[in-house]
């Protein structure tokens, strides 16, 4: 009888595995806030005000994160992810076959490997789902002597001859695992449908050591590198193209490939620049028409451009000169008063709608003939308190980065075959009405 079971267990596994995406598809994934109500992060005990708080500590810890990795040129011995308790966007997803197994994984454009908490792992976090590779029938544990464990960097042999990996993070943090394969599938937001792609490296983690506290158990690296999910997708399945909608609420949505019906509206298209596994692109000034034009001159630490477009870190650090020169040419444009607020450079009281649509927009200037973005006043600056709003930039002397509130509900994409990132005005809600 179990042979049997098993039989017909491997005709399924036949039937789902075949169903491969079509050449240059599309599909979509929807993306979590890590405050929404939906995530399995989300604390109901805090505030809005205490929510952006937090979010400005995360993004001050990840770029010194992201500073200390790139000035140690440490991208193959450290590598660097969200950090669990630093994560901003999520995804579900599943893993497995023939029965889909559900967990959660961090969305970072800035880590390559895959990677999931599997049964059995020693892992820190009790509550996360673990995938039970031993219930699938397409899990597959890589050996070291494999084509896959010979162009992984990280991969060593264990005495039984598979492919071991091991990650240590500049907080202490630690994980380790087999590289492995196995069939993920996405299921799209609008259709329902779900899509399944077999053969996908990953890492099955069977032991994890945290500094910090939760974390969803997984992470799905959209980095410029190899492993990453978009490489491993194209150009088989979809075109070397990745973007993404950003939206606090629930419209928030990853595309992985091409549409054309996308790609209409106003556009910015600036060079994109890979370096130590990040997306960096060209910043040349911050302007308002007719009032200032702010240029940012300082020398920068990467090769080409100057600024890491960056879907993980919350707020946009700029250089602190940068940043005081724009203090004060908002402080002469805006007619409200100015309030001090920890972690913010500055803060406006805002006490009526007609206070609050005196507030600006800005312009930022990219490399390229239609490298002009226009930042919305609603994501340049937020509540910060009762009647307060505060400008979602702070300073650094180290990388500059384009957090993610200012890439809030405009389609961000990622042209790894062109090596150009767009930008185009369209909301998150209007992306439903496309499929």
């Amino acid at each position: 009888m179990a042979t049997i079971s098993t039989f017909f267990r491997l005709l399924l596994l036949i039937s789902i595995v075949p169903a491969l995406v079509p050449q240059d598809s599309i599909f979509d994934v929807e993306l979590v806030h890590r405050d929404s109500p939906k995530s399995p992060l989300y604390n109901s005990s805090m505030t809005p005000f205490d929510r952006l708080q937090a979010a400005v500590v995360r993004s001050v810890n990840r770029a010194s994160y992201l500073n200390e990795r790139i000035t140690m040129k440490a991208s193959i011995d450290i590598q660097l992810n969200l950090l669990y308790m630093d994560a901003e966007f999520m995804m579900r997803f599943s893993i497995g076959t023939p029965n889909l197994q559900y967990v959660w994984g961090i969305v970072d454009t800035g880590s390559d490997l895959s990677w999931v908490n599997c049964v059995d792992c020693q892992c820190f976090n009790k509550t996360a789902a673990l995938f039970n590779q031993s219930a699938s029938l397409s899990y597959k544990k890589l050996s070291c002597i494999s084509n896959e464990c010979r162009s992984f960097s990280r991969g060593r042999c264990t005495d039984d001859q598979l492919c071991k990996y091991h990650y240590g993070y500049i907080d202490g943090s630690n994980i380790n695992g087999i590289f492995s394969s196995e069939t993920f599938s996405f299921t799209s937001l609008d259709t329902k449908q779900t899509t399944f792609i077999p053969n996908m490296l990953f890492g099955c983690n069977f032991w994890s050591l945290n500094t910090k506290v939760n974390d969803p158990g997984s992470v799905i690296g959209l980095s410029p590198r190899p492993l990453s999910l978009i490489h491993q997708l194209a150009p088989k399945y979809i075109s070397k193209y990745f973007s993404y909608c950003l939206d606090e609420g629930v419209g928030s949505r990853l595309f992985l490939g091409r549409d054309k019906k996308m790609v209409t509206g106003k556009t910015t298209v600036t060079p994109l620049m890979t370096q130590d596994g990040y997306y960096v692109v060209q910043l040349n000034a911050i302007l308002i028409p007719d009032e200032f034009n702010i240029l940012i001159t300082r020398k920068s630490k990467f090769r080409a451009g100057n600024i890491i477009f960056d879907s993980g870190t919350v707020m946009t650090l700029l250089d602190t000169q940068v940043v005081d020169q724009l203090v004060s040419a908002l402080t002469n444009y805006v007619s409200l008063p100015t309030v001090e607020m920890s972690h913010y450079k500055l803060c406006f009281t805002v006490l009526s709608t007609e206070q609050e649509e005196m507030l600006p927009g800005m312009w930022f200037s990219f490399d390229g003939t239609l490298g002009n973005f226009m930042v919305s006043p609603e994501n340049l600056f937020r509540w910060s308190g009762r009647h307060v709003k505060c400008m979602m930039i702070v300073g650094t002397v180290g990388i500059q980065i384009f957090g993610n509130i200012m890439q809030q509900d405009v389609l961000v994409g990622h042209d790894l075959d062109k090596m150009e990132l767009t930008i185009i005005e369209k909301k998150c809600s209007e992306l439903y009405k496309l499929k």
